[in-house]
């Protein structure tokens, strides 16, 4: 029981390894209070606090929303994330972050690196046409660097008319991360938000479902119960298992296929040996329980 314990919490704890980190908040309210707001206002909007930019005729227009000065970031791989609604956007609109490094040497300038949202779906897709809320991101790779950036400045181009809501937005960055954690090819079968997601509530399930069998067990309960339970949980095992070859064999970034192939090892490596050792156990409490009868009768 203590064995399946601990890979159960393992599998839980594993994805918060490549789990985002939160630097900060904006919140787009508290830069209007302050005065530091240009050509955006902010609003309420299907009850979402944003901000709104609208641009009125055809001509481009770019509103930078946001500048950081010394932003806290200490990882390889950061960000911005937040999530951005749009109506009727003529052309090819984005949002863009500026990165901005000390000088290598003294006397040169500054490095300049941008990020910007001009894919053609998803999380890094353009602005075009209207869209309901969905989730953006800004992610920059500073590998190769000495230093972080000494200043982030976000930017919104628009190519023509067009109304943009911008929710609060958050400064992120990965621990740890690989330098492609963030990126995720578009043959991806899911993203790295999506793996965290599955293998976190994933893994608190298995988690869950391992400790109620083993509690059950000690006590001689439910047998039928723990012994379909575990049962499934190795078949899942064998089909992470598949999972994970075939993820490797195509080729998929490490969010696919590292999930399903932790979770195969573990279940793998746990449920078949409970099971056996759950049974031996039931048939010797029924054993017990049958002598008792016997010696009842006798």
């Amino acid at each position: 029981m203590k064995l399946m314990l601990s890979l159960t919490a393992l599998l839980l704890i594993a994805p918060t390894a490549w789990c985002q980190q939160t630097l900060i908040q904006y919140n787009w309210q508290d830069f209007a209070q302050k005065g530091r707001l240009h050509g955006a206002v902010p609003v309420t909007m299907d009850g979402h606090e944003a901000l709104k930019i609208e641009n009125t005729n055809d001509a481009p227009l770019q509103v930078t929303l946001l500048t950081i000065t010394n932003p806290p970031v200490t990882a390889f791989l950061y960000g911005l994330t937040g999530e951005v609604r749009y109506d009727s956007v003529h052309g090819d609109g984005f949002l863009e972050m500026w990165n901005y490094f000390p000088p290598e040497k003294p006397g040169l300038p500054e490095g300049e690196y941008f990020s910007r949202t001009l894919g053609e779906s998803g999380e890094m897709g353009k602005i075009s046409g209207t869209s309901d809320w969905r989730r953006f991101e800004l992610p920059f790779d500073r590998t190769g660097t000495s230093n972080p950036p000494v200043r982030l400045q976000i930017n919104l181009i628009l190519h023509g008319r067009g109304t943009v809501y911008l929710g609060p937005v958050k400064l992120v960055q990965f621990p740890g991360a690989k330098s492609s954690a963030w990126s995720v090819p578009n043959n991806a079968w899911w993203s790295d938000r999506t793996a965290g997601l599955l293998g976190g509530y994933g893994g608190g399930l298995v988690g869950c479902l391992g400790g109620l069998c083993g509690w059950l067990a000690a006590r001689g309960k439910a047998r039928g119960f723990v012994i379909a339970v575990l049962a499934i949980l190795a078949g899942l095992g064998a089909v992470l298992g598949i999972v994970g070859v075939l993820a490797i064999a195509l080729h998929q970034p490490y969010a696919v296929w590292y999930p399903p192939s932790l979770g195969a090892i573990i279940l793998l490596a746990v449920c078949p040996a409970n099971l056996r050792q759950f049974r031996r156990k039931y048939e010797e409490l029924e054993l017990r329980r049958m002598e008792s009868i016997d010696a009842s009768a006798a």
